[in-house]
C-alpha cells in the first residue's frame, strides 16, 4: 500500500514529517501504514534532521480539584497534571493522565526528555505520600503512555536527574531514602532498552541535588548531607565517562550556599541559573549577570534554555498565580508568555523537548 496513492514513497514520507506533534496520533489512526512509519524512531530522526521539530516545554503543573474526604465533604486540594507549553506558538495544552495516577502526578516527581519521549520518574505517591520508585514514558509519536522498570535499590526523592538525548538515557543521583538519609548513589536508566544499571558513588551525599547534563558530562550541583538537612554547599560533582568515574568535586561551584533547582544547561555559553533577583551565567568558572527577572517573578519555579532563549517561569509570592516569560539572550529582551487561568498553577518539575 502506498503512504499516499499517486506520489512516491519518499515525497510521502516529507509529508508526513512535516506534520505537527499534535497531530501525530490523528495520523497514526489513518491507516496501519502511516501508524508504522509514524511510530518508527526514524521518523523522528528524520523530521529532526530537516528541521520540522518544534522545542515544547514539559511540566508537572498544579491544579485545584475537589477531593472526597472520610466524612463525605468535598474540599478543594492540589493534583499535579502534565502540562505542554510550545515555546514557538506560546499554545498551551495537557497531556492524558499518567495511568494508574488519574487523580494527579506522584508529588516532587522529575520530567526529562529524551528524544521524542518523555520520562516521568519517582516522586511520591499523592494517596499514601509513600516514596515511590515508578518511572512513567510518553511516546509523543504514538500518544501514549506505557510504565517503566522500576528504579531499583533503596526509595529514594528529592534526587538529582537529567537526560542524554544522544544515549536515550536518564541519569539519577542523590537525594534521601525513606527515613531522611541523604544519599550519595546513582544508576543510569536506559530508556529504550528499559534496564536500570548502577554508578559509581559520588563522594558525598547530595540531597535535594540538581542534575545537568553539560558538555558530555553528568552535572550533580549542591545538595547537602544528611547532618546539614537543609544547608545547601556550594560545591557540584561530574561523572567522567570516559573514566568511569566522578570528578573531583568542585568545593565553590556556586557563588553562595543555595538551592540550585533553577540551575540549567545553556550549551556553549555554560550554565544558567536564577540567584538574588537575577538571570547568571557561569562563564570562565564565574558566575555573571545576564539581566534581571521580570518584576513579576521573584520566586523561581524552573528555568530552561534552548537556542538562544530562556524561559522562566515562577510568581511575584508564594501562593500567587505563575507567570512565564522568555528572555533573547541575544537582543535582552522579555517577552511574557500569556497562559489562561487552567495553566497558571504551580509548576513543580520541568523540562525541553524538540518533537
Amino acid at each position: 500500500m502506498d503512504f499516499i496513492p499517486g506520489l512516491p514513497d519518499d515525497v510521502a514520507r516529507q509529508c508526513l514529517i512535516r506534520v505537527s506533534y499534535e497531530k501525530f496520533s490523528t495520523i497514526a489512526a489513518v491507516c496501519r501504514v502511516w501508524k508504522s512509519e509514524v511510530e518508527d524512531p526514524d521518523f523522528f530522526r528524520q523530521r529532526k534532521t530537516a528541521g520540522y521539530t518544534r522545542p515544547v516545554f514539559a511540566m508537572a503543573q498544579a491544579r485545584v480539584v475537589p477531593n472526597r474526604s472520610s466524612g463525605g465533604m468535598k474540599c478543594p486540594t492540589l493534583a499535579y497534571r502534565v502540562t505542554l507549553l510550545d515555546l514557538e506558538t506560546g499554545n498551551w495544552s495537557e497531556l492524558p493522565p499518567v495511568p494508574g495516577f488519574s487523580d494527579g502526578l506522584p508529588m516532587f516527581c522529575q520530567l526529562v526528555g529524551v528524544e521524542s519521549e518523555l520520562v516521568v520518574v519517582g516522586g511520591w505517591d499523592p494517596d499514601t505520600w509513600e516514596i515511590s520508585s515508578s518511572v512513567f514514558i510518553y511516546n509523543f509519536l504514538s500518544a501514549t503512555w506505557r510504565r517503566g522498570a522500576d528504579m531499583p535499590g533503596a526509595r529514594r526523592s528529592f534526587f538529582g536527574c537529567a537526560a542524554s538525548g544522544l544515549e536515550r538515557v536518564v541519569y539519577v543521583a542523590g537525594g534521601h531514602d525513606g527515613e531522611k538519609n541523604a544519599l550519595k548513589s546513582a544508576q543510569v536508566y536506559d530508556v529504550a532498552k528499559d534496564e536500570w544499571a548502577p554508578l559509581p558513588d559520588m563522594a558525598r551525599e547530595r540531597d535535594e541535588c540538581k542534575g545537568v547534563f553539560h558538555r558530555g558530562k553528568f552535572h550533580v550541583i549542591g545538595g547537602y548531607c544528611t547532618e546539614m538537612q537543609g544547608r545547601f554547599e556550594r560545591s557540584a560533582e561530574a561523572f567522567d565517562f570516559a573514566n568511569w568515574e566522578w570528578n573531583k568535586a568542585e568545593e565553590d561551584f556556586l557563588e553562595d550556599s543555595t538551592c540550585p533547582r533553577t540551575c540549567v544547561d545553556g550549551g556553549d555559553m555554560g550554565m544558567y541559573m536564577c540567584h538574588a533577583g537575577e538571570v547568571v551565567a557561569l562563564q570562565d568558572s564565574r558566575w555573571q549577570t545576564v539581566d534581571k527577572l521580570p518584576a513579576e517573578i521573584r520566586h523561581t519555579a524552573y528555568m530552561t534554555t534552548w537556542e538562544g532563549k530562556l524561559l522562566v517561569i515562577g510568581c511575584r509570592s508564594f501562593g500567587e498565580a505563575h507567570v512565564a516569560y522568555m528572555l533573547d539572550l541575544k537582543s535582552h529582551r522579555w517577552r511574557k508568555l500569556v497562559a489562561a487561568e487552567e495553566f497558571c498553577g504551580h509548576v513543580q518539575s520541568g523540562c525541553c523537548l524538540e518533537i
